[in-house]
């Protein structure tokens, strides 16, 4: 059962099972105020915001094919259209080369990526996009255009464009966005 919310509505035995399993330290108003400040707590709200968008990207890439569109935007967002040294995803990614080489190999092997020599370094390694690679990310931008119509029409054009501008500030660290929408990822 849902509450108007989309949340899990409670029901006398979920709430007795609830009451049972409550750490004794915690009165029931506590815990109430802990649930209600996580609810629009922004992590939460950012998190399932992102499962918003990757289940409507998903299906607009084509299908339910969850995992494999993960797996792709896990690595690709941090790859500059001119190419990226390895060394430079793993530390946007934050972790390890070796991981950033896994995930490398097997988008290689989707045709989506290729390695080059990096000019400037000899033993660095650029990750750049294939011909086949551009294609995906030309598609997926399409795709993520018609989702933010979409929330546009959900939350009007003015919110959106202060949702933009607010996230723009924290993610690139006080740097707006371009009014032209350039800067999306």
């Amino acid at each position: 059962m849902r509450d108007s919310a989309g949340g899990i509505a409670d029901t006398p035995d979920s709430v007795r099972r609830r009451d049972a399993i409550l750490p004794r330290m915690f009165t029931r108003a506590q815990i109430t105020a802990l649930q209600k400040s996580r609810r629009h707590g922004i992590g939460r709200l950012l998190l399932l915001a992102r499962q918003d968008f990757i289940a409507r990207l998903s299906e607009k890439m084509n299908g339910p094919d969850n995992a494999a569109l993960q797996a792709r935007g896990r690595l690709l967002p941090y790859i500059d259209v001119d190419g990226t040294r390895s060394i430079d995803l793993a530390r946007r990614l934050g972790v390890t080369k070796q991981a950033v080489a896994r995930m490398v190999k097997d988008l290689e092997d989707e045709g989506l990526l290729c390695r080059d020599a990096d000019g400037a370094d000899g033993r660095a390694s650029l990750v750049r996009f294939t011909e086949a690679g551009l294609e995906y990310m030309t598609h997926m931008h399409k795709c993520i255009a018609q989702i933010e119509r979409e929330y546009a029409r959900l939350i009007g054009n003015e919110q959106m464009t202060v949702v933009r501008d607010a996230l723009s500030m924290i993610a690139y660290r006080g740097e707006p966005a371009d009014s032209k929408g350039a800067d999306r990822a």
